[in-house]
């Protein structure tokens, strides 16, 4: 982390929101109070800027093909109602977090005529780094000038909106030397948040947290049927070891990404859901995916969230386990180990240890129901653990033999907590 990151990103819990998919800020306005209710502390909006028109993909084009990083889109509203929803937000205790994109501007943004010396140029003119990008052009970040027009403008958004971090799109696309830059300047202004769409751990010069796409690549290719959970499952201890202390976002979907729902049949959702908070980290959530939808929202057409195809159950449960999450330091901030267990390619098994307290996730990702051994190593052996059972609102009693194994019937999952006396 930075050297002035705070101490407990780990409280982080995101909500990813795509405003012009709810119809504009009006529209999120009204969903404010049940976001807060959810269990959400900070809110992340996607751009909400005018988006490019030159080379536009789809109908709307992308929202990260931005037109004018100084101007609020006019479809999802004024200047002023952006304001009262920020402050809105704010008057809940809720942070709010703005998608930064400086990569890249849309082919036809407003610095292209201004300041064209600002961007890449290749013998056919203005070019981009990743071809596939052909609604963007990238910036040339050897330029003086566009480095100080780009901190002006986050100082603008800080200043003027009173927002409270950014989320910075594919960051380590932008040399590092301008976010320590932009992070110092900031800070004289403000205590921000600063998450980088990245893997990189070298970012964690400027930035407090980082994209999980380290496990998350693994985890794709699980649900391609290209990787085994194993491979996921062994990659937590990589982490541990590569990122050496510092914080990941924690995510099961994305804008970028299939819904969770997609991937998995509704009967192992919880255990999904489970598994993602009981992971060190801090936590993200993209619209909708508390209601388990399945179908992922198009960033370059008219599309409407509609969360009445959700399931409201399963929006209870989300809130629920975050609550709970949040009154249990140990699933937040306990030392963290995947222990082995003998389905190894359908079930995944943590522990996490704060002081005294314990909490224990089996979970049953696949298949059916089964009698899944779990190996506690040198944690425990030859005692009895007195837990809480969090499904059956019941205490729960398991034994540990001499060679530290237990048993325990997991149908979907178990979450077990307890106090462990003596260490």
């Amino acid at each position: 982390m930075a050297l002035d990151s705070k101490k407990n990103l780990e409280d982080l819990v995101i909500y990813e929101v795509f405003a012009r998919a709810y119809g504009g800020f009006k529209a999120v306005e009204k969903d404010v109070e049940r976001v807060r209710k959810l269990g959400a502390n900070t809110i992340w909006f996607m751009p909400i800027h005018p988006t490019g028109i030159l080379n536009r993909k789809g109908v709307l084009g992308s929202p990260y093909a931005i037109r004018d990083y100084r101007a609020v889109d006019p479809q999802l509203g004024s200047v002023s109602d952006f304001k009262r929803l920020i402050s809105n937000f704010h008057s809940l205790g809720l942070k709010v977090m703005m998608d930064v994109v400086f990569n890249h501007m849309a082919t036809d943004s407003v610095l292209i005529e201004k300041h064209p010396g600002w961007f890449l140029h290749d013998d056919n003119g203005p070019t981009r780094k990743v071809s596939d990008w052909m609604d963007v052009i990238d910036f040339d970040f050897s330029k003086y000038d566009l480095t100080e027009y780009l901190v002006e403008t986050l100082k603008f958004w800080v200043n003027e909106f009173d927002v409270d971090g950014f989320r910075c799109d594919v960051a380590g696309l932008v040399p590092i030397t301008f976010w320590n830059r932009a992070r110092a300047e900031l800070s004289e202004i403000k205590k921000l948040v600063w998450l980088s769409e990245s893997k990189e751990p070298y970012l964690y010069q400027a930035f407090d947290l980082t994209y999980d796409y380290d496990s998350y690549d693994i985890l794709k290719s699980h649900f391609e049927n290209k990787a085994s959970l194993i491979d996921y499952v062994n990659h937590f201890e990589y982490q541990k070891k590569a990122f050496d202390g510092n914080i990941k976002l924690r995510f099961l979907e994305n804008h970028d990404q299939q819904r969770i729902a997609h991937h998995v049949p509704k009967s192992k959702l919880r255990a999904w859901m489970v598994l993602l908070t009981v992971q060190r980290g801090a936590l993200l959530l993209y619209n909708g995916q508390e209601f388990g939808l399945d179908e992922k929202p198009d960033i370059f057409n008219e599309y409407r969230l509609d969360f009445s195809k959700g399931d409201p159950e399963f929006e209870k449960f989300v809130s629920d386990l975050l609550e709970l999450r949040k009154s249990m330091p140990v699933m937040k901030y306990g030392e963290m180990s995947v222990l082995k267990n003998n389905y190894p390619t359908e079930t995944i098994s943590i522990l996490r240890k704060m002081n005294d307290f314990i909490l224990l996730y089996i979970g049953n990702l696949e298949g059916n129901s089964k009698k899944v051994t779990v190996d506690f190593g040198k944690n425990f052996h030859d005692t009895y653990m007195h837990t809480f059972d969090h499904i059956k609102k019941e205490p729960f009693t398991f034994y540990v033999d001499g060679n530290g194994k237990s048993s325990f019937d997991v149908q979907d999952y178990l979450l077990l907590s307890g106090v462990i006396l003596n260490g």
